[in-house]
């Protein structure tokens, strides 16, 4: 009978203790998680003076607000970040003229380009710009890590201006200006936000064969794209052309870009033959993978 007792007492003993064991490891299990953010890049980052540097990333916790702003690398982040639903968004850290924007706010944050303090009303050329973003990643309490791999996309169009003046000469220098310009696009797709558009400017210079070249670069076009180039003479004096409208050329153009022919008239009836190339440009949002 003293033998059954205590046996039994052994074994609420031993009860006891593994209970307790198991309630002070729930509650000692951590209320983080580890997560890991590996970045992948375009092939043209690879080319000479596009490498990129840095990575700026944004975390948004399940009600929509920013959680953390990371600066890291170029490869791969991994810290710990409480047990929740996170929206990653991306974007390299070396973007030409073109800032971060709205990021308190997951659906509202953006790349805006800057503006051309010269030239009122102008934005300067962004370049350089490449960014995505992912939602719905699950980190959960514990050890086991959650994985994501984004891959930020180009989301700048480029064009190139060739211009001829032809017969007219004493030309000390040409300018381009085309309206129309998107001045910002959201981070999560490369979207354009809508916000009203702005106009562009570009220096043209002269090339061996008597044509002027210029190049622009933006988040994209939406509604009038109107087209002038401002002459200055030798003499110190300026003419503007007469405008052209080519947002129905622009608008017909293939994924692909191509090129539209234009004329540009003088007041004195002077012409000017423009030809405007929109180079091909990554198509893609950018994406996420989770593991």
């Amino acid at each position: 009978m003293n033998r059954t007792i205590a046996y039994s007492a052994a074994a609420l003993l031993t009860a006891a203790a593994l209970a307790g064991c198991t309630e002070r490891k729930l509650s000692e299990r951590p209320d983080d998680g580890p997560l890991i953010v590996n970045l992948v890049w375009p092939e043209e980052t690879e080319a000479e003076g596009r490498a990129i540097t840095g990575t700026d990333l944004y975390l948004y916790a399940s009600d929509g607000t920013l959680y953390k702003h990371i600066e890291c690398g170029t490869e791969r982040h991994e810290e710990r970040v409480p047990a929740d639903t996170y929206i990653i968004l991306a974007v390299n850290a070396d973007c030409s003229n073109a800032a971060c924007d709205e990021e308190g706010d997951c659906d509202e944050c953006c790349m805006r380009a800057e503006d051309d303090t010269d030239n009122k009303g102008a934005l300067l050329h962004v370049d350089k710009v490449y960014c995505t973003g992912t939602d719905s990643v699950i980190v959960k309490r514990g050890n086991i890590p959650t994985e994501v791999t984004l891959y930020p996309q180009n989301v700048v169009k480029y064009l190139h201006f060739n211009l001829d003046p032809g017969y007219i000469s004493r030309i000390a220098g040409m300018e381009v200006r085309m309206s129309g310009a998107v001045p910002s696009v959201y981070l999560m797709d490369g979207e354009d936000t809508g916000d009203p558009v702005r106009d562009i400017m570009a220096t043209a210079t002269e090339q061996a064969d008597g044509t002027y070249e210029a190049d622009m670069s933006v988040f994209g076009w939406r509604g009038e794209n109107i087209l002038t180039a401002t002459l200055t003479y030798d003499d110190g004096t300026q003419e503007d052309t007469e405008t052209v409208d080519i947002s129905d050329e622009l608008g017909g153009l293939p994924d692909e870009g191509g090129e539209i022919d234009v004329t540009l008239t003088l007041p004195d009836g002077g012409e000017i033959e423009l030809t405007v190339t929109v180079t091909p440009w990554q198509e893609g949002t950018g994406s996420g993978d989770v593991i």
